[in-house]
């Protein structure tokens, strides 16, 4: 649909408190869109309350969440030794994918996207066989995805007849057009150094990544969330939405925002409390923040009636 806005959560499910958290931003704001975390123990009670809030699913995007970041793999730990620690936890960085996807040849890479497709159609089935969570997008936990080693195993995985039947209409691009961002220069010199070095290295997959998508017919929606990743507050969405909007529009494409609203308040609560890092990410007061702001921009002049129910 064109001109279409999806106000997203990512992160959806990790308790089922955050999880009731995360929905107050549809029942009182202007949310339309989840990712789901699929290795997390409140999957189910998740479904659950986010059935009871969108109860025909035609409220709520609902987003894989593909995960190699923390808790436990779905595959079974001894089946894809590469990607954990010797606790059977996911324990490999962003980077250290990167670097495998440009120094793993021959066996060693089969080896790797072996144990990544056993992982992805656990996570898959998750969400679909065993928790019918009506998936039609896929995006992933801090972006994995976009590393050609991950996202060739998954078009394979989609591809496979298992899968062959779901609705996927969407995967995430997350790399945001510069040039709404450049027509405010306060916003542009506001962005954080290192969310500049995550756009330039996500940038690198973009063209290559949107080529296989369009071949076989998956939509990327124009993405507005990178350069403030975890700032998505009242005044830098309502700042910049309506040149985000005017960009997406233009092109006939949808538009997707990134929040992450969905906070925890202890560490027992994390899906790995080993973590310093992914505490601070999941309890930080910007979460607060964000989920505020999609309530306030279920009122805003910038947010119309249809981008919210269409």
């Amino acid at each position: 649909m064109k001109n279409k806005i999806w106000f997203h959560a990512d992160d959806f499910g990790v308790t089922k408190e955050q999880s009731e958290r995360i929905l107050e931003c549809f029942r009182n704001g202007a949310l339309n869109s989840i990712s789901v975390l699929p290795n997390s123990g409140a999957l189910k009670e998740s479904l659950q309350i986010l059935d009871s809030a969108d109860p025909d699913g035609t409220g709520i995007r609902r987003v894989l969440h593909l995960n190699f970041v923390e808790g436990r793999p779905l595959a079974g730990a001894q089946n894809v030794p590469d990607l954990v620690d010797k606790t059977g936890r996911f324990d490999k960085s962003f980077i250290q994918f990167f670097q495998w996807n440009y120094l793993k040849r021959g066996a060693a890479r089969q080896r790797v996207e072996a144990q990544l497709k056993l992982e992805m159609a656990a996570q898959l089935r998750a969400v679909t066989t065993e928790n019918d969570y009506k998936i039609t997008a896929v995006d992933s936990h801090q972006h994995y995805h976009m590393i050609p080693v991950v996202f060739d195993s998954l078009m394979s995985v989609l591809s496979d007849k298992e899968f062959a039947h779901l609705d996927i209409r969407h995967i995430r691009i997350p790399v945001d057009p510069t040039a709404p961002l450049m027509r405010d220069a306060r916003m542009c010199r506001g962005v954080p150094a290192i969310n500049w070095v995550k756009w330039c290295i996500l940038k690198i997959y973009k063209k290559r990544n949107t080529a296989v998508l369009k071949n076989r017919g998956i939509k990327a929606p124009v993405f507005f969330g990178i350069f403030y990743t975890c700032e998505m507050k009242k005044e830098v969405v309502e700042t910049l939405l309506p040149a985000y909007r005017h960009y997406a529009g233009k092109r006939g494409e949808e538009l997707e925002l990134m929040f992450h609203p969905g906070n925890l308040t202890a560490s027992y609560e994390l899906l790995d409390e080993r973590s310093r890092q992914l505490a601070d990410f999941y309890m930080s007061d910007n979460r607060y923040y964000e989920a505020e702001c999609l309530k306030l921009l279920k009122h805003s002049a910038s947010v119309r009636h249809s981008d919210r129910l269409e």
